[in-house]
């Protein structure tokens, strides 16, 4: 990440400078939360070896997204089994029972966003309770309830809304911007987006809605009048108003996750803390 002195207030968070919230299997670096983003979702680079798995839960207050950028989630919704490889996108809706597992020989990286805000509360709180002797038990199921979040045991079948699935596959659109769920699906205001440009130099106007990037490959750079910043994979920015509206690709291959959170004030604060 580089800055030039002169240029805009545009702060990149950057994934690996976050430190890892750890348990057997995952790891987890929140890079926008709640308090960073007004509540209306979170942000989360979740990172797990092959064979790690999640066992069958429902949020009954939010949705879960998963944009996968290495390796392969098995994600299974409602009793439908989709495998989710890199490029792919996952929504489930509340109230679907659902499960993941990373199959085949790599490890597993993939942004998990949640909208609204606050499940990333469970995650800080995994290596307390998974190092208390006779946990996960009563104190994991607790902390879940207390996150609108049911535990489900057992492995029959059970149905619930289906997924929204995209496979990260096909033509591009004219204009690089493909939209992997709107205000509706998400049912929370949030847009979630992907921009994906294959050559250097190919420029980005970022419509004025955007609230926050995240570069998923590759580099960008952000350009205003005042000079320009540059963000690449791994790393994150929210846009207040007086943010960037341009970017140019740096590199071959770069992609973008953009969010649009509709009516969400400017955030006062990142995931650190930091004013």
């Amino acid at each position: 990440m580089s800055f030039n002195p002169a240029g805009p207030v545009v702060r990149a968070v950057v994934a690996r400078d976050i430190g890892a919230v750890e348990i057997p299997g995952h790891s987890f670096r929140i890079v926008a939360d709640g308090r960073s983003t007004g509540g209306a979702f979170s942000l989360t680079e979740a990172i797990s070896p092959p064979g790690a798995t999640v066992g069958r839960h429902v949020h009954d207050s939010a949705v879960e997204c998963f944009y996968v950028i290495q390796g392969t989630y098995r994600i299974t919704v409602s009793g439908v089994d989709h495998d989710v490889m890199p490029g792919g996108f996952a929504l489930v809706r509340r109230g679907a029972p659902h499960q993941f597992e990373v199959i085949g020989t790599q490890a597993g990286r993939a942004v998990v966003m949640f909208a609204p805000a606050g499940f990333e509360a469970v995650f800080r709180r995994m290596p307390e309770i998974f190092s208390t002797p006779g946990e996960p038990g009563p104190l994991w199921q607790h902390l879940n309830e207390e996150f609108s979040t049911r535990l489900l045991p057992g492995q029959q079948p059970l149905s619930g809304p289906g997924a929204l699935v995209s496979t990260g596959r096909g033509p591009a659109p004219a204009d690089n911007a493909t939209v992997l769920a709107d205000a509706n699906a998400t049912r929370t205001g949030l847009t979630i987006g992907l921009r994906s440009d294959q050559h250097p130099g190919s420029a980005w106007i970022l419509p004025t809605r955007v609230s926050a990037v995240w570069v998923a490959s590759g580099a960008y750079r952000f350009e205003a009048s005042s000079g320009s910043t540059d963000v690449s994979e791994g790393e994150y920015i929210w846009l207040q108003a007086a943010s960037p509206r341009r970017a140019i690709s740096l590199r071959h291959g770069s992609q973008a996750l953009y969010l649009i959170a509709q009516g969400v004030p400017c955030a006062p604060t990142d995931p650190r803390g930091e004013p």
